[in-house]
């Protein structure tokens, strides 16, 4: 082996070293997205210094390593500021190792890497697909080392020289990119494999206790509040105890509807499915809650079509009430509560935004989980919960994007009626040719 393949090796060792270590350590310990990323900038940062330090040596002006796939992983990955640190690492660290037409090269490869990542990480994110990112990153990667080479070939002109970098570097680059970005989406991967199988239990503990203890708390709080009506109508009874009664009354309401929650949630299948119109489904939970609305000084501004989805329309308003009870709640010095309708190939899109408080990552990712709640000690936590199972037991999906302080949007995608009737028929219909 060429002590040229050695270096080669061993960068990529660098690199794929930075990528595994910090989530291996991290990978048990409750530490925020902030701080994971400000890690893991670190650790790219350091691999890009060693594959400085140990290069391969073309001349005295100029080396090569792969210290490019790092900038690329952790500036699409990390973000704008990742981009520009690792780029500003780059720059001064090649400046310490000499050789001024080196330097030149290093500074407009780097400043083209960050202007890249800057400008295209926020997109890089949102692409849905993992094939997606590793085909970018590669691409990326490729696009640069030909840059690289390109330049290099300016100052080289020494055939010997220009095909070693082509033999060695060129395939290398890509290569070592696509080996760092598969293995940065399976670690992202297997994360989120983890969180939801966790969800999952904790979904089946809370499913199991609801089933098993609601219908018995429900029927002594049923009983209990009839005797309390009977007693707020005595003419025996004072009006400083009526109140209290009242009070007692609202108490054992709000328990009650925890526990129907509870119930909602422990069976969440539909038990009568009928064709919904979604435009008017809406207008009915709009109508319920346009009185917070305007105690809380929001405005409701809805764009709706007469889509048709299948459900039971009792838990399906339910969920929109919990999601559009939350965004009001969201908006206690007021705000316009966004409704709309459209829809998406096969599904019908419930598009509901607030220009609330907003949420960050992390409170994102916990959404729908038992007891967990924003809102302090006036949440249960139980509402969103309800909302992900119902949808969920309805084929559908919940997305939500929120930032602080700018509100949050919550997407409700849904089969549509027709789309799911003409599946059947497809079906049935290769089952007939088959017969």
């Amino acid at each position: 082996m060429s002590d040229a393949s050695k270096e080669v090796l061993l960068n990529l060792f660098f690199v794929l070293s930075a990528l595994l270590v910090v989530p291996i350590l991290l990978e048990e310990r409750k530490v925020s997205r902030r701080s994971k990323t400000v890690l893991t900038t670190i650790a790219t940062a350091l691999s890009i210094i060693l594959c400085m330090t140990f290069p391969v040596r073309i001349n005295n002006e100029f080396i090569y390593d792969l210290r490019q796939i790092p900038i690329w992983i952790g500036g699409l990955y990390g973000g704008p500021l990742s981009a520009f640190f690792l780029c500003i690492v780059t720059i001064t660290y090649r400046m310490t190792l000499g050789g001024t037409a080196g330097i030149i090269v290093t500074t407009i490869v780097s400043i083209f890497q960050a202007f890249i990542c800057i400008f295209f990480s926020k997109k890089f994110k949102y692409l849905s697909s993992p094939k997606q990112r590793i085909f970018w990153v590669t691409t990326l990667s490729t696009f640069s080392a030909s840059l690289t080479i390109l330049i290099i070939g300016y100052w080289l002109h020494h055939e010997e020289q220009i095909s070693d970098i082509l033999l060695t570097y060129l395939p290398a680059q890509p290569l070592g990119a696509f080996l760092a970005s598969y293995i940065t989406e399976s670690l992202r991967r297997n994360a989120e494999l983890r969180q939801r199988v966790i969800r999952a239990e904790k979904m089946e503990v809370v499913g199991h206790l609801a089933a098993s203890i609601s219908h018995e708390i429900r029927n002594p709080l049923t009983v209990s509040r009839g005797f309390m009506q009977l007693l707020a109508q005595s003419k025996d009874t004072s009006e400083k105890n009526k109140q209290y009664i009242q009070i007692a009354i609202e108490e054992l309401d709000r328990a009650e509807a925890i526990i129907t929650d509870y119930l909602t949630f422990a069976k969440p299948a539909p038990e009568r499915e009928e064709k919904l119109n979604v435009k008017t489904e809406i207008e009915r939970v709009i109508d319920v809650l346009r009185p917070l609305a305007n105690m809380s000084s929001v405005e409701i501004q809805t764009t709706l079509v007469p889509f048709t989805i299948k459900g039971e329309r009792q838990k399906f308003q339910q969920c929109l009430l919990n999601v559009m009870k939350n965004a009001i709640e969201a908006m206690p010095n007021g705000g316009t509560l966004y409704v709309n309708v459209s829809i998406e190939k096969d599904y019908v899109s419930i598009h509901i935004a607030d220009t609330g408080v907003g949420m960050t990552k992390e409170q994102i990712e916990r959404l729908g989980e038992p007891y967990f709640t924003t809102k302090g000690a006036k949440g249960t936590g139980l509402g969103m919960m309800v909302a992900y199972r119902i949808i969920e037991t309805m084929n559908g999906i919940i997305s939500v994007h929120s930032e602080v302080d700018k509100g949050t949007d919550v997407y409700i995608y849904l089969p549509s009626f027709y789309a799911d009737q003409m599946d059947k028929a497809i079906i049935q219909n290769k089952r007939a040719l088959i017969i």
